[in-house]
C-alpha cells in the first residue's frame, strides 16, 4: 500500500506567542503543514515559516471557515490522503493526533472528530445538544478533526455557509460516510479566543447552528 500523506491545516490570525510551539509538535506526526494565516498583523506567517510550514497568506481577512477552505485545497493539490484541522492557539495537543488520524488511516472511517473533555460558552452545549439528535455528533465545534481526501473531493469544498469549521462533518455525514469521535485533551488559553468575548462568539455560534442544522 502507498503511503498515505497527512497535511495538517492550521488557520491562524495573530498567534506569534503560540504558532512555534504547536508546529513543532504536529509535525512530529504528519507529513506537511499548512498555515493559513488570515492577516495577521504579527509575526505569526514568518515564524510559521520559519518552523517549516508552508505558509498561505490572506491579503484581506477571510475568516476562520475560508481560512481552513483555502487550506484544504491546497493541501489537495499537494496530494494529501489525509488532511487535519489543528488551531493555532495551542489549546489543542498534538499527542492527540494519532488517536484522530488512526481510524482513517486504517480504513474505519472516513472523518474523525475530536471530542473536548469541556466547552467555553453555552452556545456549544447546545450546539453540541442540536448535533447530537440530528446527527450523532457530540463536539462539532471541536477544531481538532481529520478528513480523508475522497471526503472533500465529492463535497468539493470545506465551509460554504461561515459553519464555524462544520459544514463538511455534516455534509459527510449526511452522505453516509463513516464518522468517528474520539476523546481529546485540552489546553487553557491565556488571550482572547478567535471567535471574541461571550456575547459575539455565543452569537456566531447560534447563527451556525440555525445555518447547518435546520
Amino acid at each position: 500500500m502507498d503511503k498515505q500523506k497527512i497535511v495538517a491545516v492550521i488557520p491562524a490570525l495573530n498567534e506569534e506567542k503560540t504558532i512555534s510551539k504547536v508546529i513543532r509538535g504536529v509535525k512530529r506526526y504528519i507529513d506537511e503543514i499548512i498555515l493559513v494565516d488570515d492577516t495577521s498583523t504579527d509575526k505569526t506567517a514568518f515564524i510559521a515559516q520559519q518552523e517549516g510550514a508552508i505558509v498561505l497568506s490572506h491579503e484581506k481577512n477571510q475568516g476562520y471557515d475560508k481560512s481552513i477552505d483555502d487550506g484544504f485545497a491546497l493541501a489537495a493539490k499537494r496530494g494529501a490522503t489525509i488532511i487535519l484541522t489543528f488551531d493555532g492557539d495551542g489549546q489543542h495537543n498534538p499527542e492527540d493526533i494519532p488517536k484522530i488520524v488512526e481510524p482513517i488511516l486504517n480504513g474505519k472511517a472516513d472523518v474523525a472528530v475530536g471530542k473536548r473533555p469541556h466547552y467555553a460558552r453555552i452556545a456549544e452545549h447546545l450546539f453540541a445538544f442540536v448535533a447530537k439528535i440530528k446527527a450523532n455528533i457530540d463536539d462539532p465545534l471541536c477544531g481538532l478533526k481529520a478528513y480523508h481526501i475522497r471526503v472533500y473531493k465529492d463535497i468539493k469544498y470545506f465551509d460554504r455557509i461561515s459553519s464555524i469549521g462544520t459544514q463538511l462533518m455534516f455534509n459527510a455525514k449526511k452522505r453516509g460516510y463513516r464518522v468517528v469521535q474520539r476523546n481529546i485533551t485540552l489546553n487553557e488559553r491565556d488571550d482572547i479566543p478567535r471567535f471574541g468575548r461571550r456575547v459575539k462568539a455565543n452569537w456566531k455560534i447560534f447563527k451556525a447552528i440555525v445555518k447547518t442544522l435546520y
